[in-house]
């Protein structure tokens, strides 16, 4: 359950303090607060953004504001930890929205595949941006929750076994793991999409219950270990991301004192930064394994993914937003704000 212990150190709070003529930090003199973030998967290259916001928060409160990283889903299972949000079982949450689509369904509008969101700085101005409409913002508070931070993903990619896809006909009758808009576009070009959380990818691919499995490329593949079970993956396709977003719990937000909220705040780009470099680095280590392996590379031309997009990409935007305005939600809007976002950061929208 939530673990909020407050301590208030000296005679009152908001009062200067001193110990030998030397006055305190405010950080030093404010309350004790530890706070829980339900993480799925174990510590890998993806998580070097969270690590750097709890080391910040620790240093500079004075080890007054402690957040301890859960990882490996001790705290919940990956597709119920907008439940634990919403019943502060704990603080913070990495929330792939895909695993409970029907949870929070506008945020399905970030994972269409092949967006034209080609860098992670762009993804992030996009995507934090987008959380902050009314609309998205209201389904999130309807689990107690609040965004905090975009969880920055590489485009995603295929690895498999079996027959590689050279062409876009190969796709035809494949088992793949490929979630929400991703796994639209899979079965537009023929292909079984099924949901399976990251954690469970590994032995799924091994047993064979599907053929190949969709990640952030190159990182999540050598994190989960598939290309030890694999015999082959593509380059270029630039399939699209299942979005995570860090969030907090609304309460526990709101309660937190306003220096430590400053402290998560001044955090985040830094933690952006640190991201980015640790995709470059994780690129760096990951080819010399894939080679080890001899897998084999299938790149995607231009002309092929220009087809893909033809085929599996905007068919699949206009099918989900004919979807939402069905049930009475703006999807026409949040597809269109999307791309305004894009434009707007210096993408092309298009």
């Amino acid at each position: 359950m939530a673990v909020i212990s407050r301590t208030v150190l000296g005679f009152a709070a908001g009062i200067a303090m001193t110990i030998g003529g030397a006055a305190l930090d405010p950080a030093q003199a404010a309350e004790k607060v530890t706070w829980n973030w339900a993480i799925y998967g174990p510590p890998r290259t993806v998580t070097v953004a969270f690590e750097h916001v709890a080391k910040v928060v620790k240093e500079k409160s004075g080890g007054n504001f402690t957040i301890n990283l859960r990882y490996n889903e001790q705290l919940s299972d990956a597709k119920d930890v907008l439940d634990g949000l919403k019943v502060a079982a704990f603080q913070g949450a990495m929330v792939a929205y895909s695993y409970a689509p029907a949870k929070t369904p506008l945020q399905g509008v970030l994972d269409m595949p092949f967006l034209p969101i080609d860098n992670l700085v762009l993804q992030a101005k996009v995507q934090d941006q987008f959380q902050q409409w009314p609309p998205v913002k209201e389904e999130l508070a309807r689990w107690g929750a609040v965004h905090y931070m975009t969880v920055l993903l590489p485009q995603y990619e295929f690895m498999g076994i079996g027959k590689p896809p050279v062409s876009v006909e190969d796709w035809k009758g494949m088992r793949v793991r490929a979630l929400g808009g991703l796994g639209d576009a899979m079965k537009m070009l023929g292909g079984v999409p099924t949901s399976v959380s990251a954690p469970e990818v590994y032995t799924a691919l091994e047993r064979g219950v599907f053929q190949a499995a969709s990640f952030p490329f190159t990182y999540s593949f050598v994190s989960y270990k598939l290309h030890e079970v694999s015999k082959w993956y593509t380059m270029g396709m630039n399939l699209g991301i299942v979005h995570n977003s860090l969030n907090v719990n609304i309460d526990a937000w709101n309660k937190l004192p306003p220096e430590y909220r400053k402290m998560l705040e001044d955090a985040r780009e830094e933690g952006y930064a640190l991201q980015r470099a640790a995709y470059d680095d994780a690129d760096k280590k990951a080819f010399p394994l894939f080679d080890k392996r001899k897998l084999e590379a299938v790149k995607i031309t231009p002309d092929m993914r220009e087809k893909l997009i033809a085929i599996a990409g905007k068919p699949v935007w206009d099918k989900w937003v004919a979807d939402m305005e069905a049930k009475g939600l703006p999807g026409k809007e949040a597809l269109s704000l999307v791309m305004e976002l894009i434009k707007k950061n210096g993408g092309s929208g298009s």
